[in-house]
C-alpha cells in the first residue's frame, strides 16, 4: 500500500538531497567561517616556514639597526656601516616578498587546493609544467638563498667574536697602570684608533651592551636560513605529490579508456 509522504517530510528530505549533492549551496557562510574555511587550506609547513622566516626578518632588523647605530657611537665615526639602512631594506622587502611567494606556491601545490585546481587533463599539463619549470627552479633558488643566508650568519658571528673578547681578553697596556685597545689590530679602519684609560671604560661599557643587538641579528640570521630549509622540504613534498597525482590522473584515464574499450567489446 502506497502512503504518500506529506509535504513538510518531502520538503525536508529535499531540502537533505540538496545540502548532500549542493553542500556550497546549503547555508550561507559567514565572513568569519570563509576566512577560516581558505586559512585552513593553507599548508601548516608553509605557513610555520613563513613565520619563522618573518621572526628571522623583524629581528635582524632590529638588531642591526640598533647594532649599526650603537656601533657609530662607541668608534666615534659617524660613517662607519653608512650602507646598512639601505642594504637592509633591500635584504627584507625582497625576502618578504619571496616567502609569500614561496608561500603561495605550497597553497596551490597542497592536495586540497591542486585537487580543484588541477582536475582536468589541461590543468593536470599545467601541474606538470609547474613541476618542471617552477619547483625545480624554486628548489635551486632556495638552497642559493639558503647557502648565502648561512654565509650571512657566518659574517655576523665575527662581531660578536670580537665584541665578546671585552669579557675574557686582557686589556692591560704594557705599562700594566691602564688599559687600551687598538682597532688596527681588530682590522678596522676607523679614524681614532686607540681608546685608553676613562675613553676605555666606556668602550667596553658600550660593547658589552652592543653584542646583545648583533647576537640578536646572527639568531635571526640562523631563522632565516632554517626557514628556507623549511621551504626547500615542503617544496620537495609537493613536487613528489604533484607528479603521482599527475601519474594517478594519467593511470585513471587509461583506466577508464580500458573499462570503456572492454564494454564496446561485450556489446558487439
Amino acid at each position: 500500500m502506497y502512503i504518500p509522504c506529506s509535504f513538510t517530510r518531502c520538503e525536508i528530505d529535499t531540502k537533505m538531497a540538496r545540502e548532500m549533492y549542493y553542500p556550497n549551496e546549503a547555508r550561507n557562510e559567514s565572513c568569519s567561517e570563509r576566512f577560516l574555511h581558505c586559512l585552513s587550506q593553507v599548508p601548516c609547513g608553509s605557513l610555520i616556514a613563513w613565520i619563522i622566516l618573518l621572526v628571522g626578518l623583524g629581528g635582524l632588523t632590529g638588531g642591526l639597526l640598533i647594532g649599526a647605530q650603537k656601533s657609530r657611537d662607541m668608534l666615534e665615526n659617524t660613517e662607519f656601516l653608512w650602507f646598512i639602512e639601505y642594504t637592509l631594506i633591500g635584504v627584507v622587502v625582497s625576502m618578504f616578498v619571496i616567502g609569500t611567494l614561496l608561500l603561495l606556491v605550497g597553497h596551490m601545490s597542497s592536495e586540497p587546493t591542486s585537487r580543484h585546481v588541477f582536475q582536468t587533463t589541461n590543468k593536470n599539463m599545467c601541474a606538470q609544467g609547474l613541476n618542471i619549470f617552477v619547483y625545480r627552479q624554486l628548489m635551486a633558488f632556495c638552497y642559493i638563498l639558503g647557502f648565502s643566508w648561512i654565509v650571512a650568519s657566518v659574517v655576523l658571528a665575527v662581531p660578536v667574536y670580537l665584541l665578546s673578547l671585552l669579557y675574557f681578553a686582557d686589556f692591560t697596556a704594557a705599562n700594566k697602570t691602564t688599559k687600551c685597545v687598538n682597532l688596527v689590530h681588530y682590522g678596522l679602519d676607523n679614524p681614532r684608533q686607540e681608546f685608553c684609560g676613562a675613553d676605555f671604560q666606556n668602550f667596553e661599557r658600550e660593547g658589552k651592551q652592543l653584542i646583545i643587538s648583533y647576537i640578536a641579528a646572527l639568531i635571526s640570521a640562523i631563522l632565516i636560513a632554517i626557514s628556507l630549509v623549511h621551504f626547500m622540504i615542503v617544496i620537495s613534498a609537493n613536487l613528489a605529490y604533484l607528479r603521482n597525482s599527475r601519474i594517478a590522473t594519467l593511470n585513471a584515464y587509461d583506466d577508464d579508456g580500458a573499462n570503456s574499450k572492454l564494454v564496446a567489446d561485450t556489446t558487439m
